[in-house]
């Protein structure tokens, strides 16, 4: 069971004051609120009653109380968090970025656009990692490239159109 409540020493006091000011001066809202919640808790407040006039749950202020047990002032703080870790190397995504540099039809399609979905399915079979539509957008958003979206569907495009594009593009596939 977690202890109630929280006791801090006078020098922790002095230095949840001096944190308080500084989040105040930065503006950063939340870490002053957590730090409120915590010495108010430490002066002898029952938690229920400090989370009730901060307008936070119960169970909120309680992790702060064990994420300052834990990691001290740095785990009150919130954010930026790291995400997981890139499942395709840096050697996939140069590889990703050369396919699709060159192009759909380069890589045996029978489309002249890339879509995420098409993207996902190669990058899928090519490499064995799998992504969600979505977040292969952000993914080729990094890498400085992003997909077309067609305004019409291929059986009613210009065909002619459609073999000038290809023929420009092998051109300048050519050049590379």
């Amino acid at each position: 069971m977690p202890r109630p409540g929280l006791r801090l020493s006078e020098e922790e006091q002095r230095n949840f004051a001096a944190e308080f000011q500084d989040a105040r001066f930065h503006g950063d809202l939340d870490k002053c609120l957590r730090i409120q919640a915590l010495l108010l808790v430490s002066r002898g407040n029952k938690e229920i009653d400090v989370a009730q006039v901060l307008g936070v749950g119960r169970r909120t202020l309680q992790g702060w109380i064990h994420r300052y047990r834990l990691k001290g002032i740095p785990g009150l703080i919130k954010g930026p968090f790291k995400g997981s870790k890139a499942r395709l190397t840096d050697e996939q995504e140069a590889e990703l970025t050369r396919i699709i540099a060159a192009g759909p039809q380069q890589a045996g399609l029978d489309t002249g656009v890339w879509t995420t979905p098409i993207i996902v399915t190669l990058v899928r079979d090519l490499f064995g990692v799998s992504y969600h539509p979505d977040h292969m957008g952000k993914i080729l958003h990094r890498l400085g490239l992003s997909v077309q979206r067609p305004g019409r569907s291929s059986s009613k495009a210009d065909e002619k159109a459609q073999r000038t594009w290809r023929l420009e593009n092998l051109r300048a596939i050519k050049k590379n």
